[in-house]
């Protein structure tokens, strides 16, 4: 297990927190790469309207993933503390409850989304023009959200393990079976928007098998032969779902707010919603650097926490969210000055002229602000480690969908425009990012007593 996994617990902290999120990012970029490919794809092949019949239901598809995601934060948690204690016992038993969750949740996922896929669009508000082609792609991605549900609990437990490395290798896998699928489903057979979700769950189904692999090696070199047996280990569960279902409401929270949004955006017209998407795909740079500095923080405190380490644990986190921060301030740049070019990736040029200025502008609004998303990614992660899953939920409720929600329903009204859509986007970074700060501070400083309680 030594030579597969990392220690987060000893060497020095910079250098080991370097070494485990640069797979990280280097997944989640290239996880970027292959949604960027699907959106050029589709949006070259079927123009404008292929593009937002994509992006018309993209918030909606966060809603199982965003709460497994949750939960698996929470086993991650959990199996990162048993493996900074050294607790080979309780390590295996809590892998073992948590994929038999996700394999149980996962189906349960996929079947009620493709029965409520014509729901599903009528709250929305998808136009009537590019009804069929999303009532298409939405049941064929529902059908296979079993697998990312699978695949994203499996790639979890092997972070809460130290290993971010082989994941990555997994994601490379993924991102080429994903656009091969596209040029062949989409260029080739001309399959549309539902070649396109074809394209991604084939991948997906083919990424949960290998990690699944994987985790089931790491298991037997502890002396585990089975991890895919059912196994519900009744205090492992009880511990992942009250940190985890915290964690898990807040994830919902954020489509449920973005989905609010999302149904004002569709209402401001086709353009409007292409333009939003472009921005989406670019931006995706942004969400994806700091979230990638996330998991790596939850998983960092929770070993050094388990390790009963109070002192490197805020060394780490403030050298994590630093590093996350000028990343995504770099990434931030770029996208100012370069959506007008990039922006032409994404669509025809007899589309591009009524569009691309759109999202040149919506751009030009949030990059300046993109950091404090940053710093909230990071400081959340490291408080839900420390033991208080709840605080970080009710900040997200407050400070993310709340604002969001009551900015569309009390100011856009008045205002009527995509830009004013935008700043009520900037306004919940500020909040949460600044709330969030201020939380990790108080926490730190608290942190050594709750440990020796423990």
């Amino acid at each position: 297990m030594k030579k597969r996994t990392l220690d987060l617990t000893e060497g020095n902290i910079f250098l080991v927190l370097l070494l485990f999120v640069l797979p990280i990012l280097s997944g989640s970029l290239i996880q970027q790469l292959y949604v960027t490919a699907d959106a050029v794809i589709v949006g070259q092949f079927n123009g404008k309207n292929g593009l937002a019949a994509i992006d018309s239901m993209h918030t909606l598809f966060k809603f199982p993933l965003n709460f497994m995601n949750g939960l698996s934060t929470g086993a991650t948690i959990m199996i990162s503390r048993y493996y900074g204690a050294k607790d080979r016992e309780s390590l295996h038993c809590s892998i073992r409850t948590a994929y038999t969750t996700a394999v149980v949740l996962g189906a349960a996922c996929s079947a009620a989304g493709v029965l409520l896929t014509p729901f599903f669009l009528d709250i929305m508000d998808v136009p009537e023009e590019i009804y069929e082609q999303t009532a298409a792609y939405t049941r064929v991605y529902f059908s296979g959200i079993w697998a990312m549900v699978l695949y994203n609990m499996t790639s979890g437990i092997l972070r809460a393990l130290g290993d971010s490395r082989r994941p990555l290798y997994v994601l490379v896998l993924c991102s080429a079976l994903n656009i091969g699928g596209d040029l062949l489903l989409v260029g080739l057979f001309r399959m549309g928007v539902r070649g396109a979700a074809a394209a991604t769950v084939f991948s997906q189904i083919i990424s949960a098998a290998y990690t699944l692999r994987l985790l089931a090696g790491i298991e037997r070199e502890g002396g585990q032969k089975r991890i895919w047996h059912i196994h519900f280990c009744k205090e492992h569960m009880l511990y992942m779902v009250r940190t985890g279902f915290p964690l898990a409401l807040q994830a919902v929270l954020f489509p449920v707010a973005n989905s609010i949004v999302q149904a004002s955006v569709n209402r401001m017209g086709t353009d409007q919603i292409a333009a939003w998407g472009i921005c989406d795909k670019l931006d995706m740079l942004i969400w994806l650097a700091a979230d990638a500095m996330a998991p790596a923080l939850t998983t960092y405190t929770a070993q050094n926490v388990g390790a009963g380490k109070a002192g490197r644990v805020k060394k780490g986190v403030l050298a994590g969210a630093g590093m996350s921060a000028a990343c995504v301030a770099v990434i931030s740049v770029v996208l100012f000055f370069g959506t007008d070019v990039m922006g032409h990736w994404f669509i025809p040029a007899e589309d591009a002229k009524d569009v691309i200025p759109l999202s040149v502008n919506y751009m030009k609004i949030m990059a300046p602000f993109f950091v404090f998303y940053a710093l909230a990614e990071a400081f959340s992660g490291a408080c839900c480690s420390m033991g208080d899953t709840v605080k970080p939920m009710l900040i997200t409720l407050f400070g993310t969908c709340l604002l969001r929600i009551a900015g569309i329903l009390a100011v856009l009204p008045r205002y009527g425009s995509m830009e004013c859509i935008v700043w009520i986007y900037v306004a919940s970074w500020l909040v949460t990012g600044i709330v969030f700060s201020v939380m990790f501070h108080i926490r730190g400083r608290r942190l050594k007593g709750d440990i020796d309680r423990e």
